[in-house]
This record gives C-alpha cells, sequence and structure tokens, in this order.
C-alpha cells in the first residue's frame, strides 16, 4: 500500500507528554485551551494506524463526544483515503483499518463494562472522575487484559470532592505521578507520571487573550483555570450559599413593584445527557432582585417555543431575555416573527465565568432574594448549582440567573445615592448610556 503522509501537528507540551515520557499512566493537569483534547484526538489517531487495538475514549456527554468527533478527528482522517475509515455515530466507534476505538461517556458506565483495552483515554478527568466508582469498577479493570497504557487528563476541579470528606479522585491520581507525591517515596519507582501546564503553554493561543481573562476572574479561579493547579475546594466556588437572602409573600407584597423579567438559558435536545434549558423569572423591587419562579426542564425546539409562551403568559413580564447565541437565535427569531411577547436579545462579550464574577457583589451585598416558601428541591437545585459554579455538571441555571443580574443591576432599586456615586466614576457617555437603560420610575426618581 502507498505510503500515506499526515498533516498532524502537535506543539511542544503536547509532544513532551504524548512522546517524551514512557510511563504507562500519564496525569495531565491543565489549564483552559491548552490544547489537551485535540493533541488526545491526533494521538489516538496514529496509534490506531499503528495497528494499536483496542481504544477506549472516555468522556463527560456523548454530545461533547459528537464535537471532538467533528472539530477534531475529521480533518485528520478525511486526509485518508475514504475506504480505510469508517465512523459510526449511532454506535459511538472509529474504525481505521483493523483498529478501533471507542468512545463512551462517562454518565453511562454500564455501556463500557466487560471490555479489555490498551489505550485508555480519560478526557475532561476533573469532572468524569468525580465518581470514584467510575475508576475503581469499571475502567480499573479494563486496564488489565492488555496492561493498557491510560492518558487521565482535564481541568483540575479542587483538591477535594465537594460535600464528601474525601480528595477528589483526579486530584489522588496526579499525586501518584508527582515527584513529591507519597507513592513514589514508597515504592521507589512509578509507572506514573504528572504534568501540569498552564493556558500560555499553548503557542497557538494570544497570551493578550489570556491576560484580559486573567484580570476578570479571582485569584482562586486563575490558578485553577489558566495555571490548571488544584485548589482548595471550599474556596474554588465564586457563589457562596450563605450570601442569599429569603422572602416570604407577605413582605414581597409590601415593596415597592419597579419591573418583572424572565431569563432563560436554552438547549434544543431532550437526551439527558444534554443541558437543560432554564427560565428564571424575577421582580425587581424597591430593594432587591426577588426570584419568583425556576423552570427546568430537557426539551426539543417545539416545546420550548410553547414553553417560553406558556410562562410569559403565566407572569406577563416586561421584558424576556434570551441570549442572542447559538441556540437562542432562532428561538428569538421566531418568537419576534410569530407572538408579541418583548424579547431582548442578549449580545454576549465576556465569558460565563466573568459574567459571574460581575454580579456576585449584588449577591453577596444582600440584594438578591429566594422564595422562602419555595418548593425545597427547587431550592436545592439553585442553592447547589450556584455554590458549585464552575465546577459542577451543570451551570444553566446559575447562566440565567448572572443573565438577568448582569442586564437589571444598572436599574436603580431604591438606593440612588449608589448610583449617583458610581456614575461620578464613569464618562458622560457611561452615564448616559445608563440612564437611557433605566427603567421609567427609576428616572423620575433620579429627576426629582
Amino acid at each position: 500500500m502507498k505510503e500515506i503522509k499526515l498533516e498532524i501537528g502537535y506543539h511542544k507540551k503536547q509532544r513532551e507528554i504524548l512522546f517524551e515520557s514512557d510511563a504507562r499512566y500519564k496525569v495531565i493537569a491543565k489549564g483552559r485551551r491548552f490544547g489537551l483534547t485535540k493533541g488526545f484526538a491526533h494521538f489516538v489517531i496514529e496509534n490506531m494506524l499503528d495497528g494499536k487495538t483496542p481504544i477506549l475514549w472516555m468522556d463527560t456527554t456523548y454530545s461533547n463526544i459528537e464535537r471532538y468527533v467533528e472539530r477534531y478527528f475529521f480533518p485528520i482522517l478525511k486526509q485518508l483515503p475514504k475506504n480505510l475509515w469508517k465512523y459510526r455515530a449511532n454506535r459511538s466507534d472509529l474504525k481505521i483499518m483493523n483498529s478501533v476505538c471507542d468512545f463512551r461517556s462517562a454518565d453511562k458506565p454500564e455501556n463500557i463494562e466487560g471490555f479489555g483495552y490498551s489505550l485508555i483515554i480519560l478526557n475532561e478527568a476533573g469532572i468524569i472522575l468525580k465518581n470514584r466508582r467510575l475508576w475503581e469498577e469499571s475502567i480499573r479493570p479494563m486496564i488489565l487484559d492488555y496492561k493498557a497504557n491510560v492518558l487521565i487528563g482535564g481541568t483540575p476541579k479542587g483538591k477535594m470532592n465537594k460535600g464528601k470528606n474525601e480528595k477528589h479522585l483526579f486530584f489522588e491520581l496526579f499525586e501518584r505521578g508527582s515527584e513529591e507525591g507519597n507513592w513514589q517515596k514508597a515504592i521507589g519507582k512509578s509507572e506514573w507520571k504528572s504534568f501540569n501546564f498552564s493556558s500560555y503553554d499553548n503557542p497557538l493561543i494570544d497570551k493578550y487573550e489570556i491576560d484580559e481573562m486573567a484580570k476578570e476572574i479571582s485569584q482562586v479561579l486563575r490558578d485553577q483555570e489558566i495555571y490548571g493547579k488544584f485548589v482548595d475546594g471550599s474556596s474554588a466556588g465564586i457563589i457562596k450559599r450563605d450570601w442569599w437572602k429569603y422572602y416570604t409573600k407577605e413582605e414581597l407584597e409590601k415593596l415597592r413593584f419597579i419591573k418583572r423579567v424572565q431569563s432563560w438559558d436554552t438547549a434544543f435536545k431532550k437526551n439527558e445527557e444534554n443541558d437543560f434549558s432554564v427560565c428564571t423569572t424575577w421582580e425587581i423591587r424597591q430593594n432587591g432582585f426577588y426570584l419568583i419562579d425556576l423552570w427546568r426542564g430537557r426539551v426539543e425546539f417545539p416545546e420550548l417555543k410553547k414553553t417560553v409562551e406558556k410562562l410569559y403568559n403565566d407572569y406577563k413580564p416586561n421584558e424576556v431575555l434570551i441570549e442572542d447565541k447559538a441556540s437562542g437565535q432562532s428561538l428569538i427569531q421566531e418568537l419576534q416573527r410569530e407572538t408579541r411577547i418583548p424579547i431582548k436579545a442578549i449580545k454576549v462579550s465576556a465569558d460565563k465565568i466573568a459574567r459571574v464574577h460581575a454580579v456576585t457583589p449584588l449577591i453577596e451585598c444582600g440584594r438578591v432574594f429566594l422564595k422562602q416558601e419555595a418548593k425545597s428541591e427547587m431550592l436545592e437545585v439553585i442553592l447547589s448549582e450556584c455554590e458549585e459554579f464552575p465546577n459542577g455538571e451543570y451551570d444553566d441555571v446559575v447562566d440565567s440567573i448572572s443573565q438577568f443580574l448582569n442586564e437589571a443591576k444598572i436599574v436603580n432599586i431604591g438606593n440612588v445615592d449608589s448610583i449617583m456615586h458610581l456614575s461620578r466614576k464613569r464618562s458622560f457617555r457611561e452615564k448616559r448610556n445608563i440612564y437611557k437603560r433605566m427603567s421609567s420610575y427609576s428616572k423620575r426618581t433620579l429627576l426629582r
């Protein structure tokens, strides 16, 4: 067969991980956008062309796997003759000549039990290794048959598992390959090797962009998200549980009403591994922001559209906020064309962590209220997801809340002095824009 030359590239740090160490178990803690997933994908293809089989790629969800295959595998695979490879999405496997790679989701471990592999990739290890049983009962036995090589990589999610008095397994495995780790000291040498790289180690990323991101997040998150460090889990979260305030219906009715707003974070797929769509309904009262209702579900587009209309009719908000990006774009277009719902398309420039940091002062100073008599399960969803962000499995509720608060925080809610103090620090153009975006009640108050 004619020799095939593929255009596969690795940057220096990717090569250091994949080719310059002969350790069987490699554990990689890295900052965002380091390029680890792409490097893993290229490494799998090269190993399959060399005849290595079978291979397992374990990831967070099947929807993520589909994206990675399309973005990182297909550009290389399409350089090969079509008769040499086949990707079967319905079975989540890739065949290159006589080699096979199975792609499996960590939230369905029953789909992988009973098989053995010669190479195992654990991508997004900070998320999938929250489940210790996945490693102990499913992955660890699959290493035995072929004495598999194992690559374990991702952005860290703290040293400890939230809510449990135990180390996060990703951190525990990282310690095994660390030169300072007790594991290596105890046995003299180890088949384990750990690596730590930052976002700056990817030469393809503009360092200025990373600098700008670093300015917008706390030191703890900077260490974790940019430098790939394992931080103390108790300080990794952005929103603290004890910051929230609570209200009763009787207390709410005594306060001056300003505005009602709904904030949507949308997703269009119904499968259980996909993100939720979330709608939070808010009332802006004279002293703060009050969460009136939370809707959360996984639905297809037609049902999502009906739900938006129903919730609007139930609460008659003054505005309905929907992010003008990805899944929200078609929803905005159809609702604006077919209904009279007052849609406000939200253009987002900052990443979601920066958006949350921008509104935490409102929560910390007691201006954001949750319904005291809300069903306990709904309240716990809100409190847990916000407390675990950005380390939690889901962030849809957080996105909906931060979207609302970022839009609403410049509305006067009875504290004119603080707004005027804020305005003194701004240019005339900034103050004019703030004034334009205030409610009519706020404008009248400022003009008194």
